[in-house]
């Protein structure tokens, strides 16, 4: 089950989406845009176990700050484009990134579940497209701190020692998890 308040200093996906769309909200949406913009139980399952992994091989505070600025973004985009502010420019970018990182996904589910199929090459390669994607958008509607963030984000995550420990060899229970979310939510067609 996923907790929903920060009781005890526990860290939930759920609680930095909730406060960082309100912070969002209050400067351009409104209570409307709040209450369906809420993260859905699914999507902080996948974080929370995101988070875990990444605490595993980062230090803690460096997880959680990739995961928080992971939301943000997501936030700001899911705000701007209820509201109407994104181009049809932006719309196809966007489109072109969910489709770049659905491979990307498709690949971290696949290296899970198949034994010496990891390659670093190729999900570093798609990664940087992905990112390429969605920042084209993020550069024409969010701060140039938002941007940095963002690159900050996928440099991270691209790294050859984070993405090696993560699938080279044996694959630890944690990204097994992950990988069952990520599967599940890729089956439903939700990612």
């Amino acid at each position: 089950m996923v907790s929903t308040s920060m009781e005890g200093g526990a860290w939930c996906a759920r609680d930095i989406s909730l406060r960082a769309q309100k912070k969002f909200l209050s400067r351009v949406g409104g209570v409307a845009s709040a209450r369906a913009l809420v993260l859905d139980e699914h999507a902080a399952k996948l974080l929370d176990q995101f988070l875990t992994v990444l605490r595993e091989r980062l230090e803690k505070r460096e997880a959680e700050k990739l995961v928080k600025h992971v939301i943000k973004a997501a936030v700001k985009l899911g705000v701007l484009r209820r509201h109407g502010h994104l181009s049809p420019a932006d719309d196809r970018a966007l489109a072109a990134f969910r489709s770049k990182f659905h491979t990307v996904l498709m690949a971290v589910v696949s290296f899970c579940e198949v034994d010496f199929s990891y390659d670093r090459g190729f999900l570093q390669d798609a990664l940087r497209e992905s990112h390429q994607s969605l920042k084209s958008v993020v550069e024409r509607h969010l701060s140039d701190k938002s941007v940095s963030r963002l690159a900050g984000v996928f440099a991270l995550v691209s790294r050859a020692e984070l993405l090696d420990s993560l699938f080279a060899g044996a694959v630890s229970a944690d990204v097994q998890a992950l990988a069952r979310l990520l599967r599940r939510e890729l089956d439903r067609g939700l990612l």
